[in-house]
């Protein structure tokens, strides 16, 4: 198997070393940005340099280490647009994964979640721990899922969407692109484009520009 870098230095990325290594994944080390961290180790893993520094590990797995989804998805389309790279999935040990489900490259399911059956979950997602996906459910690319998440049947989130931690969305809702789920939400109808929702029942707090 492939070594992994994990790309982001950060709290998701520490995240992410530790998911990699419940895998059983070897880690060569880190890209990041961040001036102060270069020539660096992070948790006993190097700094290797700077994300434009890519191109030298293409022997290696990546996984892009970054909690915000507009930002992993900015990072993907500057950096990594293009076939030549190979991103893994991560699947912690502990996640339950029931019939006919579709992960896509990039993602990362963490510690303690469930996928039940015939869900669709798309590139570059983070699923985190303790969340939970019921029959139907369709994530498309780059959304985000805290911790707790809880999609009944037949939900549908839509890109770059990010669910707040132990947000709940009721069955056969969607929550459409770039939308914001706070926490503790409780998602009663859908979601409309770009909107921020919170509370229960979820009411729209504001309209991102």
């Amino acid at each position: 198997m492939r070594e992994l870098i994990i790309v982001g230095a950060g709290g998701h990325g520490l995240e992410t070393l530790w998911l990699a290594k419940r895998c059983g994944r070897t880690i060569k080390g880190f890209l990041d940005d961040t001036l102060e961290k270069q020539g660096k180790f992070f948790y006993g893993y190097p700094i290797l340099g700077k994300i434009a520094e890519r191109d030298t590990h293409m022997n290696c797995d990546f996984i892009i280490a970054i909690g915000s989804s507009k930002l992993r998805r900015a990072i993907i389309k500057k950096y990594f647009d293009s076939k030549e790279y190979n991103f893994t999935v991560l699947i912690d040990p502990s996640v339950i994964v029931g019939d006919n489900v579709k992960i896509g490259s990039g993602t990362m399911i963490c510690a303690k979640s469930i996928i039940t059956v015939a869900v669709s979950v798309g590139d570059h997602c983070i699923i985190n721990i303790n969340s939970s996906l019921s029959h139907g459910v369709n994530l498309l690319d780059y959304v985000t899922l805290a911790p707790g998440v809880t999609l009944l049947g037949d939900v549908m989130i839509r890109e770059e969407c990010e669910i707040g931690a132990k947000a709940v969305v009721r069955e056969k809702l969607i929550v459409n692109d770039g939308a914001i789920v706070g926490m503790g939400a409780v998602v009663t109808k859908n979601v409309e484009e770009k909107q921020v929702v919170v509370g229960n029942p979820a009411k729209l707090l504001k309209i991102i520009n």
